[in-house]
């Protein structure tokens, strides 16, 4: 039995610019950064589910609704680890606002008018736009909106043998910042704009 894809194909490689891979990769390594520091902050609510402490009640990504937050603890070894925690966050958010501004001031001399094209769009905001700006790049190298959302992850290829369908594969094929781009744009699209909610 032989397996094909059919339908939906992933298209040839294509050379990314020179110039606009640096960014690009800067840009990916900001999103492991955001990922360590949702970490520490994942931490402390763990933490205060473990020693059954009050919900915290608070946003803590937000810096001012840090403060206090360590002497919930009553154990002196705990509140010195969420006080380590609460200074990596807070190294982490200056960390991650120096590497945002420079790429924004890239991005601007790199394609000025498609990041204003896209901030435009309901739901995309400040970081997802980049997202888009720099996975994409030149979206006619996909000639068919299906060889788009193939490589945005957005559908997968179907298993098919003498006419018969055998479910899907291909779920890691394609561009893994592209899906997440679209994933978190659909959500926000979706939580600020009541007429698509129905």
């Amino acid at each position: 039995m032989r397996w094909y894809c059919t339908g939906i194909c992933q298209p040839e490689a294509y050379v990314y610019p020179a110039q606009m891979r640096a960014t690009r990769e800067l840009l990916r390594r900001r999103l492991h950064l955001t990922r360590q520091r949702a970490a520490l902050l994942a931490h402390i609510q763990n933490t205060n589910s473990q020693y059954n402490l009050p919900e915290i009640g608070q946003k803590l990504a937000y810096k001012g609704n840090r403060d206090g937050v360590a002497e919930r603890f009553p154990e002196a070894a705990a509140q010195k680890s969420v006080e380590v925690d609460l200074t990596l966050i807070d190294h982490y958010d200056r960390l991650l606002s120096d590497v945002e501004l420079t790429i924004v001031q890239t991005a601007k001399q790199h394609n000025a008018q498609a990041l204003y094209r896209l901030q435009s769009v309901p739901g995309i905001g400040k970081i997802l736009r980049l997202v888009l700006l720099y996975e994409i790049h030149d979206i006619t190298r996909l000639p068919r909106v299906q060889d788009f959302v193939s490589y945005c992850r957005l559908v997968k290829c179907a298993k098919e043998s003498a006419g018969k369908r055998y479910g899907t594969t291909g779920a890691k094929i394609g561009n893994a910042y592209l899906k997440w781009a679209f994933s978190e744009a659909a959500v926000l699209f979706l939580r600020n704009n009541p007429a698509g909610q129905t």
